[in-house]
């Protein structure tokens, strides 16, 4: 029986570092492997001793280390290069005596060890080594040497100017180039192996492909229980839930591959199939990771997904059944809806046409901020496809901190109205104008081309509406598979999933993913502190468990701004060291654009590199310290993570609502915000305030899970 072979990625770093003589051996290893991992083959291919499940193979004088999981008939290859480097790193002692076999597990790094004690430097913010002072590199960086690594010979002048850790981070190199040196100079030892995810190995010289850079990253393997829900129920409707870093979109990729064997074994021909995602970029990833999953199912040989398997948004998708055979729509853009909704405004001042009831409501309209109209506008009125006055006074609200009495409701209706009319006579159209078009065309049945399956990856981003038309896409509902994390939903706020339970009729087919892979175990339980007794929250996909382990997150009361951002340049610094990464692994979010824009000019000139962006403007490649609001970092992970400015009237923002509901609602969105900016951090958190304005929710964070540190 062939077994499975995955790979870890700091072997993919290992094996690049090889001659093409020695990665064609390894190539030739990966295949006899696949074959006979556990017999023993003179001195080639022997048990390390010390060892439960791990072998090694000999090639020459360089080892490659494998573990194996007989149970499931995988081979795990984990490292490989010079005997004496790969020994060390394995803590292998040929003349040692002999003790109590150790297994090769995710749980692993737990158990050698146990708990990450608090860094000094974070205990001691007063410590901070600025970058003159840092270590110098463990070796020079010959041209020689960066050859091996295949370092594009561009790099080479850069690298070679570097002396020291800071010199590396601070070097403007590309993320993949700075990541290869980064490896290579600190190669990961078993511990930090065993932590790291699975990789699938489709075909034996996939590696050799991956060093000439002919390809560009490899598929995760599933863990038990993703891969249990691949093929339960195939059936459906079916609904996936986890919390960050669960791996609810590797299930989801593996899902596809699921139906597409099952539809051929059953009756020889693809599916229907339609694979949609929240945003572009996330579109032409999971596109490259489907191909490659099902590149021997359906032989594919290099070339792309058949016609009947589609991988988009499923604005993309509206936008195609709303258009039909007419001209493109031409989309609204930002300064059209502002333009749109001060005509509104013009047209309806109070006393002009004597629509608007009553004084109190005018004065109320004009005080609503443009902003938060036009997100009325899209996530309640749009989102939740009202389409008369009526629809808008039984919409659910949630979360909108300005409560709405029945007159004022129908004021905003008729100033939405007369908006959307403005937008149409100069055939301009919203995004939820745009869905509600294309969901009419479907249920007409104007639109046939429905499919079997669709599968909807991160649900709890889309609205109501948008939700709708995915049920409606689907030939059948059950053909519908849906992940979704609703704890991290900041848009959709009357998101509830005993909504979502009824609405696409997944009682009693739902399951969670509880582990963690992204987030260490301290930062995971520090942030879950924010949801506690929360209405709405999910507690059950709160539930984890989880892979990495690392300091608990700190908590620092500044004196003033300017020592807020003298704390944070330290501790960024000090975990960039400590991780060896660039400084750009790092991103601070803020309540609001005015604190972020202020904050990197504090921040550059402490010694920082840094830009304030907003979310379109994020460049996770560019060498410089991202700044954003809370907001922008919805759907992004960064190693190092700092919360900024969480200070009363800041986070939570201050509120005009007197209604105690209303005033609990909007209080818990800005936990749930506060919580998503929290759960992006993967390694490092920080959080930071004016000692004299301090955010109510630091009341909620224990001492227990968070580090609390005050200038000294």
């Amino acid at each position: 029986m062939t077994w499975f072979i995955t790979h870890k990625p700091s072997y993919d770093t290992d094996f690049v570092e090889l001659s093409k003589a020695l990665q064609k051996q390894a190539t030739q290893a990966h295949t006899e492997l696949a074959q006979y991992p556990t017999t023993p083959r003179g001195n080639t291919i022997k048990p390390l001793r010390g060892w439960e499940n791990v072998w090694r193979y000999r090639l020459g004088d360089h080892r490659l280390i494998y573990s194996v999981v007989p149970e499931q008939q995988v081979v795990q290859l984990l490292a490989i290069g010079p005997r004496g480097d790969i020994y060390r790193r394995f803590k292998y002692d040929p003349d040692a005596e002999e003790g109590t076999d150790v297994a090769f597990s995710p749980e692993l790094a737990a158990g050698l060890e146990p708990t990450r004690h608090v860094p000094e430097w974070m205990a001691h913010p007063e410590w901070f080594r600025p970058p003159e002072t840092s270590t110098l590199l463990p070796r020079k960086l010959p041209p020689g040497l960066l050859s091996r690594w295949r370092i594009p010979q561009t790099h080479h002048a850069a690298l070679m100017r570097c002396r020291t850790e800071d010199d590396l981070l601070q070097s403007d190199l590309p993320d993949a180039v700075l990541g290869r040196v980064m490896d290579g100079l600190w190669p990961p030892e078993v511990e930090q192996i065993a932590r790291q995810p699975d990789q699938v190995l489709f075909q034996a010289e996939d590696l050799e492909r991956y060093a000439e850079g002919t390809l560009s990253g490899f598929l995760l393997r599933l863990d038990e229980d993703q891969r249990r829900f691949t093929h339960w129920a195939l059936s459906g409707p079916t609904l996936v839930k986890g919390g960050p870093g669960s791996g609810k979109s590797t299930v989801a990729l593996y899902r596809a591959r699921a139906l597409v064997e099952h539809a051929l074994a059953e009756r020889g021909q693809v599916p229907e199939l339609l694979f949609t995602t929240f945003t572009n970029a996330l579109t032409n990833f999971s596109d490259s990771l489907l191909r490659q999953l099902l590149e021997d199912v359906l032989n594919l040989r290099g070339g792309p997904l058949p016609p009947s398997i589609q991988v988009t948004t499923v604005d993309r998708v509206a936008m195609r059944i709303a258009r039909g055979n007419g001209p493109r729509l031409n989309m609204a853009q930002d300064e059209h809806r502002t333009e749109a909704l001060h005509y509104a405004r013009s047209a309806h001042i109070p006393g002009r046409a004597g629509e608007l009831e009553g004084l109190l409501v005018n004065v109320a309209l004009q005080n609503l901020r443009d902003e938060y109209l036009l997100e009325e506008f899209e996530w309640v009125m749009e989102g939740q496809d009202c389409r008369s006055e009526q629809d808008y006074l039984d919409a659910n609200r949630a979360g909108r901190a300005i409560p709405f009495h029945a007159s004022l409701r129908s004021a905003v209706w008729k100033l939405y109205t007369a908006y959307r009319q403005y937008l149409q006579d100069r055939g301009i159209c919203t995004w939820g104008r745009m869905r509600q078009l294309a969901l009419d065309r479907v249920r007409s049945g104007a639109f046939a081309g429905r499919w079997e399956h669709v599968i909807v990856d991160e649900a709890q981003d889309l609205t109501p509406l948008a939700l709708a038309l995915c049920v409606e896409l689907c030939a059948h509902p059950s053909g519908l598979f849906l992940t979704a994390d609703a704890n991290q939903s900041l848009y959709n706020r009357g998101f509830r999933w005993r909504n979502v339970h009824d609405q696409l009729r997944v009682t009693g087919r739902t399951r969670i993913l509880r582990r963690n892979y992204r987030s260490t175990r301290q930062i995971a339980h520090a942030a879950a502190e924010l949801l506690v007794d929360m209405d709405g929250a999910d507690a059950e996909a709160m539930e984890q468990a989880f892979v990495h382990s690392g300091p608990p997150p700190a908590i620092y009361a500044a004196d003033g701004a300017a020592d807020q951002a003298r704390w944070l340049v330290g501790q960024i610094w000090e975990a960039a060291r400590d991780l060896h990464l660039p400084v750009n692994a790092a991103a601070v979010f803020v309540p609001t654009n005015r604190l972020g824009q202020a904050l990197a000019a504090l921040l550059t000139r402490q010694g920082l590199p840094t830009r304030f962006v907003t979310s379109r403007e994020v460049q996770l490649e560019e060498r410089s310290v991202k700044v954003m609001t809370l907001h922008a970092a919805k759907g992004l992970e960064f190693p190092i993570v700092a919360v900024a400015h969480v200070e009363a009237d800041r986070l939570p923002r201050e509120t005009a609502a007197t209604d105690a509901q209303d005033v609990r609602e909007h209080t818990d969105h800005q936990r749930r915000l506060f919580y998503v900016g929290c759960s992006r951090a993967m390694r490092y958190l920080f959080v930071a305030h004016d000692r004299s304005l301090p955010s109510p929710f630091l009341r909620m964070l224990s001492d227990e899970r968070w580090l609390r540190v005050a200038r000294r």
